[in-house]
């Protein structure tokens, strides 16, 4: 029994040494360049930052809209009857951006009385006023990035081909540099069309006779172009 045992106890000792001596090897294998790429505190901030500016621009839209889908049909209307063309009214009210609004008509003439105002420019201020601020944050940080990830792209590359790293960890950063920027472009393509939908809301409602908007559009439209150029600087790779 005792020399059972003892056979026992040599048979775990070995058993375990050998999984110790299977485990090093792999165990040493763990180094970074097998890791899975992460982003770099600045491409998560400059990603977040881009995300708001998105959430800015459509709330822009919706402060440049909102009011303007609701009165705008009442108020076509309106401006279609005191001109004498009740027959116009629908083709106003699509104008004006909703539907229905032959019944309207009442409202639509009181509305053009106190000089119609298709959007309150007092909720849109703030609003565009935060959507630029974001916008020059996001624009000044995609420059310093792209300067900052194309030099780090040279250097894996050389890295690369002096043995200095492997082409896993080459290749996971280089996708990992195109996640970060197709994230970045997406956002920056829809706060340019967000800015260019504000920017036609308050060209409709010009046109339609609300005053004192020239700056609201200009600013607008620069939104709008900012966007366009900051993401023109993003190459996909």
């Amino acid at each position: 029994m005792f020399r059972l045992k003892s056979a026992f106890a040599a048979l775990l000792v070995l058993t375990i040494a050998g999984c110790a001596q299977t485990k090093t090897p792999f165990a040493s294998s763990m180094n970074r360049d097998v890791l899975p790429a992460v982003q770099s505190d600045q491409e998560r901030l400059l990603t977040n930052q881009a995300h708001a500016l998105d959430r800015m621009s459509k709330d822009l839209v919706r402060k440049t809209t909102f009011k303007g889908a609701a009165i705008g049909a009442v108020a076509g209307c309106g401006l279609a009857v005191v001109g004498g063309s009740k027959a116009k009214c629908a083709q106003a009210a699509l104008v004006g951006g909703v539907l229905g609004g032959v019944a309207g008509n009442a409202a639509g003439k009181a509305q053009v009385n106190r000089r119609v105002e298709l959007v309150e420019l007092n909720r849109i201020l703030p609003s565009l006023r935060k959507t630029n601020d974001q916008m020059e944050v996001v624009a000044g940080g995609v420059s310093n990035l792209m300067a900052k990830q194309d030099a780090e792209i040279a250097q894996l590359k050389a890295d690369l081909t002096h043995g200095a790293t492997t082409q896993a960890a080459y290749d996971a950063r280089l996708s990992e540099i195109r996640t970060v920027r197709s994230e970045l472009a997406q956002a920056l393509t829809l706060s340019a069309g967000q800015a260019r939908q504000a920017k036609e809301a308050l060209v409709a409602a010009q046109s339609q006779g609300q005053t004192g908007i020239d700056w609201y559009i200009a600013e607008t439209n620069k939104l709008e172009e900012e966007a366009v150029s900051a993401r023109a600087q993003i190459s996909l790779l």
